[in-house]
């Protein structure tokens, strides 16, 4: 017999759970429905159960310990340790009011992916076009029998937060020749996979940090698709945008969110990193990559909530449109 203590917030199409067992041991609980939305829930769940009995073997202490898996009815579920004064980054660093304690856990989250990203593989520099088919035109085609979202397409240029901007789909070309001009095929390496600051655990007291929820079909894993991962909570407020309410009115969205100062130093200090470690042909790409994030959720938040799929979306069609102005400003741009 189980209790369930706690459940957790997160996770589009999964449910998490605090439970103690009859000895009274509390362990987590992912539970997935074996049912309904198999492709987008099931797949999504699998993935990350095998990324995370791996990873707790091959990297101990970077990832919970992986305790059984099995199934519950009509629902799949697996089980992991449970770290009871640990705190969901993204909380944490939202409620931090000195630059010290942002640099504490940056440094102590660099040194645990420095772990991760020093098993380095070879990669192909075909890559790219099999992410660009993947990750852009599968997950915009998987959206486009939903009403809401073919309707918002009509426009060409869409309204967010006040500015105007050109419709991504409109500028998927340039998108991907961007890609392609940036993309450096050399190497991959071992990766979280779905690196956003909610998806991080942190104990201020011991200054651990524990990597929760990786993903494994990602195409390409490479050290800057996590950092654009990061990104996207830090400098494009994922987590942030994602509790707020979002008004859609014909092709305007409106979701006015307030700025912090934990999460914005957390940015400052990333994209000082960024340029200190990586050449700005890798900058470029990070930021590039930043951006697909946004797309490859849309049939996640498409099956929860439509009006948060036009918000990524305008959000995506945002950060190309500034990146273009950036990339023009740039040694790059002929």
């Amino acid at each position: 017999m189980v209790e369930i203590i706690q459940k957790f917030k997160g996770g589009s199409l999964s449910s998490t759970n605090l439970l103690k067992n009859d000895k009274g041991e509390y362990f987590v609980r992912k539970t997935v429905s074996l049912i309904s939305n198999r492709e987008y829930g099931f797949q999504r769940w699998y993935s990350q159960m095998k990324r995370l009995q791996r990873y707790s073997v091959l990297f101990p202490g970077v990832f919970p310990t992986f305790l059984e898996y099995g199934l519950n009815g009509d629902e799949a579920y697996f089980d992991i340790e449970y770290f009871p004064s640990a705190i969901n980054a993204q909380e944490y660093i939202f409620k931090c009011k000195s630059q010290d304690a942002v640099e504490v856990f940056f440094s102590n989250l660099m040194d645990v992916l420095s772990v991760l990203y020093t098993h380095e593989m070879p990669s192909s520099s075909k890559a790219i076009d099999l992410y660009l088919n993947e990750e852009i035109d599968q997950r915009l085609d998987s959206c486009i029998g939903n009403k809401k979202f073919t309707d918002f397409l009509k426009y060409k240029e869409i309204v967010f937060n006040g500015i105007k901007v050109e419709s991504f789909i409109s500028q998927i070309k340039d998108y991907k020749k961007m890609c392609h001009d940036f993309f450096n095929g050399s190497k991959e390496s071992f990766t979280h996979g779905n690196l956003t600051l909610e998806n991080i655990l942190y104990d201020p007291k011991e200054e651990r940090v524990v990597l929760i929820d990786p993903y494994e079909e990602n195409i390409i894993d490479s050290d800057l698709a996590e950092l654009s991962q990061l990104l996207q909570s830090s400098n494009s407020k994922y987590e942030i945008y994602n509790q707020k309410d979002v008004k859609i009115s014909s092709n305007t969205i409106s979701c006015s969110i307030d700025e912090n100062f934990g999460i914005n130093y957390f940015n400052e200090r990333l994209l000082e990193y960024i340029n200190i470690n990586y050449s700005s042909k890798e900058y470029f790409f990070i930021k590039l990559m930043e951006i697909s994030q946004f797309i490859r959720m849309l049939p996640f938040k498409m099956e929860v909530d439509p009006d948060k799929m036009l918000l990524f979306y305008g959000l995506a069609s945002k950060l190309f449109r500034d990146l273009k102005i950036e990339y023009k400003k740039s040694e790059f741009y002929v």
